[in-house]
C-alpha cells in the first residue's frame, strides 16, 4: 500500500481518483490546488506518489511538479499527471518538466492503477540501485523566481554558486509570501547578499517551501534585481 497526493480543483474528478485509488489498496490525502499541494507536502508528508491534475487555477500542475522536482525532500517522489488534453505536445511536455507518467481524462480504474503501480515499481528499483533515474529539466533561476513571486509562495531558495577566488559558497534567499524578506551569504546579508547570489556563476539552486519565520533583513522587489542582471 501507497501513501498517495491527490491534487485536482475538480471535486468529482477528485472523488472519483481517491475512490479508484482506495479500491486499490492505497491510502490517499486530497489537495484541491497546487497551493493545498505543497502545504500539505510539508505538513502532512511523506508520501510515496503524487498524482495530480494540470489545468489549475493558480500554481498549475506543471508548477507544482516543478517546485517538487526542485526541493530536496520531495524531488524523488513518483508524480503521474492527469489532464484531459491528450494530445502528444502536452504528453511530452509533462514528462520533460520531470514527471513520471501522464494518464489522459476520463481514466478508467484498471489503467491507474497500472499506472500507479508501474511508477512504484520503478522508483523501488531506482531507490535500490537497479535502475538509473532519467535526466530532468530544470527551470532555470529567473523562472523559479518567477514563479514563487507570482504566486506569492513562502519558503527557502538555496544556491550554491562559485566565488570569485574559484571556491563554492552556499547563499540563502527566504521568501514570504512571494516576497524576498531576508537573505544571507557568508557574511552578507541582505540586499547585499541578494546582488552576490544573482550575479556569480550558478552551479545549482533548490527551492523549499514552508512557512518562513526567520528575522526580515529586506523587502525587495526580487524580480527588479532578476531583470537587471539577466
Amino acid at each position: 500500500m501507497a501513501r498517495i497526493l491527490v491534487v485536482d480543483d475538480e471535486p468529482d474528478v477528485r472523488l472519483a481518483t481517491v475512490m479508484s485509488l482506495q479500491r486499490g489498496g492505497h491510502e490517499t490525502v486530497e489537495a484541491d490546488g497546487g497551493v493545498m499541494a505543497m502545504r500539505l507536502l510539508q505538513q502532512a508528508g511523506p508520501f510515496d506518489l503524487i498524482i495530480c491534475d494540470v489545468m489549475m487555477p493558480g500554481v498549475t500542475g506543471h508548477e507544482v511538479c516543478q517546485l517538487v522536482r526542485l526541493n530536496p525532500t520531495t524531488k524523488n517522489i513518483p508524480f503521474i499527471f492527469l489532464s484531459a488534453k491528450r494530445e502528444v505536445t502536452e504528453r511530452s511536455e509533462g514528462i520533460d518538466l520531470g514527471a513520471d507518467d501522464y494518464l489522459g481524462k476520463p481514466f478508467a480504474l484498471e489503467e491507474l492503477l497500472i499506472r500507479v503501480n508501474s511508477a512504484l515499481a520503478k522508483h523501488q528499483a531506482i531507490s535500490t540501485g537497479k535502475a538509473t533515474p532519467d535526466p530532468l529539466q530544470q527551470i532555470t533561476l529567473a523562472q523559479c523566481i518567477d514563479l514563487i513571486v507570482r504566486h506569492k509562495l513562502s519558503g527557502k531558495l538555496t544556491t550554491l554558486i562559485k566565488s570569485d577566488q574559484g571556491g563554492v559558497l552556499s547563499g540563502t534567499i527566504f521568501f514570504e509570501g512571494g516576497h524576498a524578506v531576508h537573505a544571507k551569504l557568508e557574511d552578507r546579508l541582505g540586499e547585499a547578499a541578494v546582488r552576490e547570489i544573482l550575479t556569480s556563476p550558478l552551479l545549482m539552486y533548490s527551492f523549499e517551501a514552508y512557512e518562513v519565520t526567520d528575522q526580515i533583513t529586506i523587502a525587495m522587489d526580487i524580480t527588479r534585481l532578476i531583470k537587471k542582471h539577466a
